[in-house]
């Protein structure tokens, strides 16, 4: 994805970024929002907070969803050997990020002919 790209995608969220601010602030503060002498530090270190929740969570969502999806043809094959692999159920797995670590169910499969287990070019962090 480029810069333009993101930045067009982050400007279709606005009004979605906005809501969920408003409805941070409202459990935050309560129903009238951050009050007067709330000391600037304080709210920043809550935004700071939610927008590391909100990224570990947008992350693991995604790769839930991802992984709930059928493996695409290419990823089908062994491999090795490149025949067709059988599906084998998921494992859990944490994975580090930048934003801190996730945990996520990672699909696998098993060649029958390798006899071997894998699993999909899966996300590495920082791509």
């Amino acid at each position: 994805m480029t810069t333009q790209d993101v930045s067009a995608l982050l400007d279709g969220l606005e009004p979605a970024l906005r809501a969920a601010a408003n409805k941070v602030l409202r459990h935050a503060y309560g129903p009238d929002g951050m009050p007067w002498g709330t000391r600037i530090h304080h709210a920043e270190d809550l935004a700071v907070q939610v927008a590391d929740r909100l990224t570990r969570l947008t992350l693991e969502l995604g790769l839930e969803q991802q992984a709930q999806r059928p493996l695409p043809a290419a990823l089908r094959a062994c491999p090795c050997c490149g025949q067709p692999v059988r599906d084998k159920p998921p494992r859990p797995r944490r994975l580090r990020t930048s934003a801190g670590d996730i945990a996520w169910r990672q699909p696998q499969a098993y060649c029958t002919r390798c006899r071997r287990a894998f699993s999909p070019p899966g996300p590495e962090p920082g791509t």
